[in-house]
């Protein structure tokens, strides 16, 4: 078995117009893995991806593909496989043309680039349009296009910037999930750019949290929702309430720290002044205000005001009874939902 990384990172530093960008990033990815780098605008990891591309080149670390040092090397010596947010598609070339070109520019004979052209325009179930420009395309087409383009050449690596992001839902969602399943078939070594946190857990086989410049968890989507490793990367997740618990009461309040717990494990409270609860039996207990409901398409998310102004949220049933904004609730979660995070 190959155990060698097909990417391996060290210490990479970069910075840009004096601010540093990159402060330290060290990440590896194996053989037919797909790791994706989650963070806000401005986390570096765009920047990253540039400086894996060569496109960008570090002031400090190595890059490492398959056991070569490539830091130095410029883009087309990488092995690597590029798709855009854009998609970046030659307007004036057919979609076969598109595809089979990277093979041609690489000096392979036009009967070989011919054969994976036809490939892997049924890979991704594109032969009825092979013939079509690029602008006569969907931009979900085009994106397929894309996609089948970069892995013409099989690349050692293939790098996606945000390839998603610009397509309506309705496309966006089967795409994903039909590059998984091609990913998987074809055994891609992967590494994709998103702000998005469901595409990232749906994609990748582990989840870079990059945070100002460094990369804060690097997990797979199971254990992201179980331990968040701190308050930052549980705050960008959004999947969790957190407590300042220095404004909790009994057992649960301490000098300093928070308690976190995930949003579906607060739950309202069945709790009265007639009858109250044990806290040290039934898990943490509190009341907040209602600010205000919204309902969406798998649920209605309520946003509540808690202890000291702290912000928590609800999930709720459509059919659940509508909780009025300004209304006072009592709210209970379980003590095996709940997470301790020093800062």
């Amino acid at each position: 078995m190959d155990l060698m990384p097909q990417l391996s990172i060290r210490d990479a530093r970069l910075a840009l117009g004096g601010r540093p960008v990159l402060r330290g990033i060290d990440l590896s990815l194996a053989r037919g893995e797909v790791v994706a780098l989650l963070g806000a605008s401005g986390c570096g990891k765009t920047t990253l991806l540039r400086a894996i591309a060569g496109l960008q080149r570090l002031d400090a670390g190595t890059l490492t593909m398959s056991g070569q040092q490539v830091q130095s090397l410029p883009p087309q010596q990488r092995d690597i496989g590029m798709v855009f947010q854009h998609y970046a598609l030659f307007p004036n070339l057919t979609v076969r043309e598109n595809i089979r070109f990277g093979p041609l520019a690489r000096g392979e004979e036009p009967a070989v680039a011919d054969a994976r052209a036809e490939e892997l325009l049924a890979l991704v179930e594109l032969q009825a349009l092979a013939d079509r420009l690029p602008p006569a395309l969907s931009g979900g087409q085009r994106q397929r296009v894309a996609l089948a383009r970069a892995l013409a050449t099989q690349p050692m690596l293939l790098l996606m910037d945000e390839p998603f992001s610009a397509l309506d839902e309705h496309f966006r969602l089967p795409l994903r999930r039909q590059f998984r399943q091609l990913q998987r078939a074809l055994g891609q070594s992967c590494v994709i750019v998103t702000h998005d946190r469901e595409e990232a857990f749906e994609i990748a086989d582990r989840v870079a949290v990059m945070v100002d410049g460094v990369i804060a968890q690097c997990a797979s989507p199971r254990e992201l929702r179980r331990a968040p490793v701190n308050r930052r990367v549980a705050d960008f997740l959004g999947l969790f309430n957190r407590l300042d618990a220095r404004t909790l009461d009994g057992a649960w309040r301490r000098g300093s720290g928070h308690w976190i717990a995930p949003v579906d494990a607060l739950m309202l409270s069945e709790a009265t002044d007639a009858h109250p609860v044990d806290p040290r039996r039934d898990g943490l207990h509190l009341r907040a205000s209602v600010r205000a409901s919204y309902p969406g398409q798998q649920r209605v998310t309520c946003e509540l005001e808690g202890p000291n102004g702290q912000g928590l949220t609800l999930w709720r049933r459509h059919e659940d009874p509508d909780l009025a904004p300004g209304g006072e609730v009592r709210l209970t979660i379980a003590e095996a939902a709940l997470r301790w995070i020093d800062d």
